[in-house]
């Protein structure tokens, strides 16, 4: 059962990833982008609860220390990285309008006015982790888990009142709240999962999965990081089911060791599709849509392409980070 779990987790993960990066592609077509982001980041955060162990740590010392080491060190060392690549590999010619205290000054802050590629899921993850260290060992029954939901929505009410008035907070906490229900949900799932299984019978993905997709089409267009969630009622009935849909889906499947490897790579995925990858494909999708039209006759075509190559893309940088400098995602150790 735990080798299984950690399996379809890993193939989420990929699922999640790859939803990612399609999401920030410039030729995904709005239809598509509408229902991925219904539920992908949600269940980013809910993935991240569910391999979250707070047993293990005797104090909130030993927990801060290993998550900062595994989250906020691979943060700043991946944002230096792409800054590098992009000021001197791949835009040489603006090397000289480089402003390094504005760069420093956004990689410390990483609020809204001070953000530089997308690296505030790390942000607030580790927040949220913290926050969800305090509540898992302070919650012992389901009355206090209730009430801890109960606080998260209020204050994920207040983050998202502070944002439209514009008052922009570091490391996005505004968005804490929120990805602390996803994790602890995650968490919670992952404890009585035992007693969860009659829950993930293929029967019911289509239902479930209807029900998101209802949900959050009604809903409009979502995306956390922005604050857009409209509905609040709406946004989470849409991003649970569609989370639900998810895990029903990849826990009746067999093991696909490509998404396995991709699930084991997300963070590097993650951290340079958009302003590495993305970058480099938008350039040469753009010449070739215009030079071979019989063939990318449509968004959908030139979408797929692009998501083809930035996949094998970002496997490439995977390898090389893994093998040559695994210190960036907070590795010890080389693997290839």
């Amino acid at each position: 059962m735990n080798n299984k779990r950690i399996k379809y987790i890993d193939m989420l993960k990929a699922f999640c990833i790859i939803l990612v990066i399609v999401g920030h592609m410039g030729y995904t077509p709005a239809k598509v982008k509408l229902l991925l982001y219904i539920f992908h980041i949600p269940l980013f955060f809910f993935l991240s609860g569910m391999t979250l162990n707070v047993e293990k740590y005797d104090s909130i010392v030993q927990f801060f220390l290993k998550k900062f080491k595994a989250i906020v060190i691979p943060y700043f060392l991946m944002n230096i990285s792409i800054f590098f690549i992009k000021s001197v590999i791949l835009q040489p010619q603006l090397i000289l309008k480089i402003d390094i205290l504005y760069f420093i000054k956004a990689l410390i802050l990483a609020d809204r006015m001070h953000m530089y590629y997308q690296l505030w899921f790390l942000n607030v993850l580790f927040l949220a982790e913290i926050v969800c260290y305090f509540a898992i060992k302070y919650s012992d029954t389901f009355h206090n888990y209730l009430i801890v939901f109960i606080v998260l929505i209020l204050c994920g009410s207040l983050g998202k009142k502070l944002y439209e008035m514009e008052f922009w907070l570091i490391w996005s906490f505004d968005l804490v709240p929120y990805a602390s229900i996803f994790i602890l949900s995650g968490y919670v799932l992952r404890k009585n999962i035992a007693n969860m299984q009659n829950y993930f019978k293929k029967l019911y993905f289509i239902p479930i999965l209807a029900v998101s997709l209802v949900c959050g089409v009604y809903n409009t267009r979502v995306d956390l990081y922005y604050q857009q969630i409209n509905s609040t009622f709406l946004y989470f009935v849409a991003a649970f089911f569609g989370i639900w849909a998810s895990l029903i889906f990849f826990v009746n499947i067999p093991n696909l060791y490509v998404l396995e490897k991709i699930g084991g790579n997300t963070l590097i995925y993650y951290a340079y599709h958009s302003p590495i990858v993305l970058f480099i494909l938008d350039i040469i999708m753009e010449q070739l849509s215009s030079k071979y039209t019989g063939i990318f006759f449509s968004n959908y075509v030139i979408a797929i392409v692009e998501l083809l190559l930035a996949i094998m893309l970002c496997e490439l940088i995977a390898r090389i980070v893994n093998k040559s400098f695994p210190f960036i995602i907070g590795k010890t150790s080389k693997t290839t």
